[in-house]
């Protein structure tokens, strides 16, 4: 995945591309907030969404994305994956969005998130209507950097008004997420001050992922990045770096996570890399730390 997490791209005629890091106060929730405007071709142009354990608020304008042949709604929840899904689209988008991590939406709102596994969701089913309706006419109008300055607020205004669960919770959570290869459950469960079952109840309340489940998103998450920025690498170098020892258990464990082997995964990099050379030229990155 390049720029944007979670997403791979299939297909590109141009593309324009901007993360913008959170204030000091959401970054605790916050991924980023980002924009892209982009053309697609149609057929199975797109963009390839992989399990991160994040949650993305989408607002787009233009050609409407669909999910299985459904369009989206302008302005759109994807909840935390467990298989990669396709977004397809044909003409130009340009999109305002939102990443939050793993426990970012149930610190901003009072939904069930356990729910909303593999879910494409109306942003209004999780937020005022009001709210979306307004978010949507006002960021129809207007340009890139005004437009994340608008989700920033609006952002910061629900955190402002929201009573933050466990904070402290929190940190231990990022933690794991941040760092699952040296960070073993049994040791985060002892940090936290809750029991073993206290702290797999809070986990899946607040991430809709138990602890097991987080920290193995986060593992085979870096796992497939390290394969996306470097598709010739040797897959066993990658197996031993990230703590497996036993190819046929990785490769398993790969698949559960993203629905194809490491083997496939790597073979679809290749052709994408060889794929994108021939249109590098259209593309723009901009990327802001």
């Amino acid at each position: 995945m390049l720029g944007i997490a979670g997403f791979e791209r299939i297909g590109c005629l141009e593309m324009r591309y901007l993360e913008r890091k959170p204030p000091p106060e959401l970054e605790p929730f916050v991924q980023c907030f980002w924009y892209l405007n982009r053309t697609y071709n149609g057929g199975v142009d797109g963009e390839v969404l992989w399990p991160d354990g994040n949650y993305e608020v989408i607002f787009h304008f233009g050609s409407k994305y669909e999910v299985n042949k459904v369009p989206m709604e302008t302005a759109f929840l994807i909840g935390t994956l467990t298989h990669y899904h396709q977004l397809n689209a044909e003409g130009n988008v340009r999109l305002f969005g939102v990443r939050l991590k793993p426990w970012g939406l149930k610190c901003l709102t009072n939904i069930d998130v356990k729910g909303l596994k593999d879910q494409f969701l109306p942003l209004s089913t999780i937020f005022p209507k009001s709210d979306v309706d307004n978010l949507n006419q006002e960021l129809l109008e207007l340009g890139l950097e005004e437009g994340l300055e608008l989700l920033k607020n609006y952002i910061l205004g629900i955190y402002k008004q929201t009573e933050i669960v466990d904070i402290a919770l929190i940190e231990v959570l990022a933690n794991l997420y941040n760092d699952p290869i040296h960070q073993d459950i049994k040791t985060i469960v002892g940090i936290s001050n809750y029991s073993q079952r206290q702290f797999e109840r809070k986990t899946v309340e607040l991430t809709g992922l138990s602890p097991k489940k987080l920290s193995k998103v986060a593992r085979f998450n870096q796992v497939r990045l390290r394969i996306y920025f470097n598709p010739a690498i040797d897959l066993h170098d990658v197996m031993t770096e990230f703590g497996y020892y036993d190819y046929a258990h990785f490769s398993k464990e790969f698949k559960e996570s993203f629905g194809l082997t490491p083997n496939e995964y790597k073979k679809w990099m290749l052709e994408m890399m060889n794929a994108s050379k021939k249109r590098q030229k259209d593309v723009v990155f901009l990327h802001e730390e």
